[in-house]
């Protein structure tokens, strides 16, 4: 009884990181989609990327809360944060095969 309950704690234990990672890109994955709908919705109005980070702000939020890192000079945002911002802008807001990273 004690052996199984062991062998249960390490292999929940194991398969935690790869669950907080899933779930981590899922939140990239959000705010990229977010991103890339609101970007199409705003196409050729002046400051549409700004308008879509502000329409995206919840899921901007989740992320940030998600990684705790911060750059001096990146407006408070996180790496993961930013990086999935430049990901969709240098697209364009066009819909990638690839998730943002």
């Amino acid at each position: 009884m004690i052996t199984r309950a062991a062998a249960l704690a390490l292999l929940c234990l194991a398969a935690a990181p790869d669950a907080r990672a899933a779930a981590f890109d899922d939140l990239k994955a959000d705010l990229a989609v977010c991103l890339r709908f609101e970007l199409d919705g705003a196409r050729g109005q002046r400051g549409a990327a700004g308008y879509a980070l502000r329409r995206c702000a919840v899921e901007v939020e989740r992320l940030d809360r998600a990684d705790p890192r911060r750059l001096p000079g990146d407006h408070g945002l996180s790496p993961s944060t930013r990086s999935v911002i430049d990901a969709v802008l240098r697209s364009g807001g066009r819909t990638d095969s690839r998730r943002a990273r």
